[in-house]
């Protein structure tokens, strides 16, 4: 009793925290979420140049602020295929559900949530569910020893009884005979131990989950108790001598092993279809749970044109209070939109906005807009880049590396490679600055790019082909505000000088 009052105040209060995770999801308090350090995350994902630029893999970033899996492979297969980025296990997850189908069912992703994150364990910990294979290589090697240890398990401790009954002698010798079997399966015996004690703790946390995905309840509750009855037994390994003794008098691991074989070949089957749709909703709950806490969201439409727009769109981790929507005018491969505006107008982050976007609607997640529309793509950007004094690498030269690496890796023969620029060879003249940027822009058209690129060197937007939009700010009773709102054409406006002046930095002369 006291057992299943303790399990019970438990779950009141996991639930208890995941509906807090939940409500500071909803209202942008992304600080008091227990999320990833930078360090935490896969080294492939963390150096990406995506995660970099978008600041995916921050405190309060998109990636942490909603990781809500609980297996190791979700959350590889959400962090990967967020990203686009090509992973073996992306393919070897057959994923027969989407985003949009889940949350057309009423309440059915909460109860999702709720059977999926409710679990013992630490915040952000990853559990692993084992694949099971119904082949077992102890018993190729032993055959004769599969089909003799059961009568020998039996007559075993029978004849010891009546043995010691009837004072009959061969009781050493039995004892030594099955001393020496025991030794000479013992190894592998300890492998399969582990297999049935890693699949028994599986069964017990995941029960929930594994019944609510079942189609056949009563099949999967059968399955699970006696693989959990069976891993109850491995508990007897932490005691060394009663584990000998049971093995002396009867082969006690082989009875074992015998029962894990017969269970593999009636459920193993059923086991790795129900882990196989665990790990596949593990990897696309962090979608879900977007779209369930944004139902303005809607889901973009994949266009056969090879266009690109958005009758409104918003970056995704800004607060409801915060949010001010700006279309996306429509864009075709080879379509240059060069960006200009005053400091803080608004400029990056509209980029990020759509490049975040389009990687929420490539991930089947719902997108913070209207009437979102998109290519197949392949998503560059280059929107912060970093010297090294370790490696010797200047800022200027480190953006030209990252600039070539984007231009030769930018084919579109398959999808549409879309690039975000921002503010690219900050670190050389304005003269050079502009040849090499119009001569980049040149050859990224001519491979049939889409670019995105902000600037504050007006004489850009003079390249004929470019479509030219700018952000600007406002002058209220002699302060500077900003509307975050997109207009066309170039800035007429800057605002550098005014927030020197602000900040005390004294500029005596500013007619030059």
């Amino acid at each position: 009793m006291y057992g299943y009052r303790k399990e019970q105040l438990n779950f009141v209060i996991k639930t208890l925290h995941f509906l807090e995770d939940e409500i500071h999801r909803l209202t942008g308090d992304f600080k008091k979420l227990k999320t990833r350090e930078h360090w935490e995350y896969p080294l492939a994902v963390r150096n990406h140049p995506l995660s970099i630029d978008l600041d995916l893999c921050t405190k309060q970033g998109l990636l942490g602020v909603y990781d809500t899996t609980i297996t190791e492979d979700g959350w590889n297969v959400y962090l990967f295929g967020f990203l686009q980025k090509s992973n073996p296990l992306c393919a070897q997850i057959q994923n027969s559900d989407s985003v949009e189908n889940i949350l057309k069912i009423e309440r059915y992703p909460f109860q999702l949530m709720r059977k999926f994150l409710v679990l013992d364990g630490e915040s952000n910990e990853k559990f692993v569910i084992p694949f099971t294979q119904n082949n077992t290589d102890f018993w190729k090697k032993r055959i004769w020893l599969r089909w003799f240890f059961p009568i020998w398990g039996v007559f075993s401790p029978f004849y010891i009884v009546v043995a010691l009954l009837f004072d009959l002698p061969l009781i050493p010798f039995l004892l030594l005979t099955n001393g020496i079997l025991f030794l000479s399966y013992r190894k592998e015996s300890t492998f399969l131990w582990k297999e049935i004690k890693s699949l028994s703790v599986t069964s017990n946390r995941f029960k929930k989950t594994f019944l609510f995905l079942s189609k056949n309840k009563k099949e999967t509750n059968q399955m699970l108790k006696w693989i959990s009855k069976l891993g109850d037994s491995s508990e007897l390994l932490v005691s060394p001598l009663p584990h000998l003794a049971f093995n002396l008098l009867f082969l006690w691991d082989l009875w074992k092993i015998q029962s894990l074989q017969k269970w593999k070949t009636i459920y193993s089957s059923h086991w790795n279809d129900i882990q196989n749709r665990i790990i596949s909703i593990d990897s696309i709950l962090p979608m879900v749970n977007f779209g369930y806490l944004n139902p303005e969201a809607k889901f973009a439409k994949q266009s056969s044109q090879f266009l690109l727009g958005s009758k409104s769109l918003v970056h995704p981790l800004l607060t409801k209070s915060n949010r001010v929507l700006n279309p996306l005018p429509e864009m075709k491969p080879g379509d240059l939109m060069i960006v200009t505006g005053s400091n803080m107008s608004g400029k990056t982050t509209y980029l990020r906005s759509i490049a975040m976007s389009l990687l929420l609607a490539g991930s089947g997640a719902p997108v913070l807009g209207e009437n979102f529309e998109y290519p197949e793509f392949q998503i560059h950007t280059l929107i912060r880049s970093q010297d090294s004094m370790e490696d010797g690498v200047s800022f200027f030269y480190s953006e030209v590396r990252r600039l070539s690496s984007i231009i030769h890796n930018a084919d579109g023969k398959n999808r549409t490679p879309i690039l975000f620029l921002d503010e690219i060879l900050k670190g050389t003249n304005s003269k050079e600055r502009f040849i090499a940027t119009r001569e980049i822009l040149s050859v990224l058209r001519e491979k049939k790019c889409i670019v995105f690129l902000t600037t504050h060197d007006l004489k850009l937007a003079e390249i004929p082909w470019a479509k030219r939009f700018h952000f600007t700010e406002l002058e209220v009773d002699g302060q500077m505000e900003f509307d975050y709102k997109i207009r066309e054409g170039v800035s007429g406006s800057t605002n550098a000088l005014k927030i020197l002046k602000k900040e005390g930095i004294p500029i005596r002369n500013e007619e030059e």
